[in-house]
C-alpha cells in the first residue's frame, strides 16, 4: 500500500509507502505501521502511529499530497500524528525544476502556535505547512545546515 505520483517524473526514485518489512517492535502500539520515504539514495523508516489517524489516513494524505503538489508550490507528506500533539511531516518546496524536501519535528509548544486546537486531517494538513525559510539551525550551541534532500524535475 503506498502511494505514487502520477504526474511528475524524477531524476532519481521519490516514494513515500507504507513499509510492510519491516519488523515491529514487541512494545508497539497495536495498529501501528511503519513507512518509508525514498530519496535518491537516503531512504528513512518511519513509525506511524494509530492513535489520531488510522493507517489509511496516512495513505490518503501521501495521495492528497501529491495531487495537491501539481497546482501549488508547496505540499506536506505526513509521516505520524499522535494525541500527545506530536507531528512528524515531510514538507515539499516547488521551486523552478526541482522539489527540495524536509523533515519536521513538530512538539509541544511548536504545535500549540501552529496547530493549536484546530483539527490536524488529511484534507486540513495542507494549511499548517511551514515556509522555507530557515537554512541553518543550531545544535549543540553551533550552526548547522538544515537537512534537505533535492529533486529535479523532468517533465
Amino acid at each position: 500500500m503506498g502511494s505514487e505520483n502520477h504526474f511528475m517524473k524524477f531524476d532519481k526514485t521519490f516514494t513515500i509507502k507504507i513499509n510492510r518489512n519491516f519488523k515491529k517492535f514487541p512494545d508497539d502500539e497495536p495498529g501501528c505501521a511503519y513507512g518509508k520515504i525514498t530519496i535518491g539514495d537516503f531512504w528513512e523508516n518511519f513509525y506511524m502511529s494509530h492513535s489520531v489517524w488510522k493507517i489509511k489516513d496516512y495513505v490518503k494524505q501521501w495521495k492528497l499530497a501529491w495531487k495537491y503538489l501539481e497546482t501549488h508550490d508547496t505540499s506536506i507528506f505526513v509521516a505520524n500524528v499522535q494525541s500527545n500533539h506530536l507531528l512528524i511531516t515531510w514538507p515539499l518546496y516547488k521551486i523552478e525544476d526541482s522539489i527540495y524536501i524536509r523533515n519536521n519535528l513538530i512538539i509541544g509548544e511548536s504545535y500549540e502556535k501552529l496547530i493549536g486546537n484546530n483539527p490536524y486531517t488529511p484534507e486540513t494538513s495542507f494549511l499548517y505547512i511551514l515556509p522555507r525559510k530557515h537554512f541553518f539551525s543550531k545544535f549543540r550551541g553551533k550552526k548547522v545546515p538544515v537537512s534537505e534532500w533535492e529533486v529535479k524535475i523532468i517533465s
